[in-house]
């Protein structure tokens, strides 16, 4: 499941009042995404070497495909998936509570 995905089941369980406009709904949808990307960046940063948060930093800057990326801090944090998982469990729970 990606993100987007994730954020719009987020919003149907938050069962916000149905006669909310669209572009309310659409504004808090874009938060929780940005709010949910800073938090598994923050997660990977904390979860790399020194050396490797520098390697993590030239490969930001030579604006490489995704699938790279996550190849990269996959190969370099061992259980990546599991810990992201974590990390929007508890991102549920908190929005949701």
């Amino acid at each position: 499941m990606d993100l987007k995905m994730f954020v719009d089941r987020l919003v149907d369980e938050k069962k916000f009042p149905e006669n909310l406009e669209k572009e309310v709904v659409d504004q808090i949808k874009s938060d929780l995404l940005s709010q949910m990307e800073d938090r598994i960046n923050a997660l990977i940063i904390n979860n790399l070497s020194p050396e490797k948060l520098q390697e993590f930093n030239k490969l930001l800057d030579e604006d490489i495909s995704d699938e790279k990326m996550h190849e990269f801090c996959s190969s370099n944090i061992p259980d990546l998936d599991q810990k992201i998982a974590s990390e929007l469990i508890v991102f549920k729970q908190t929005y949701l509570s």
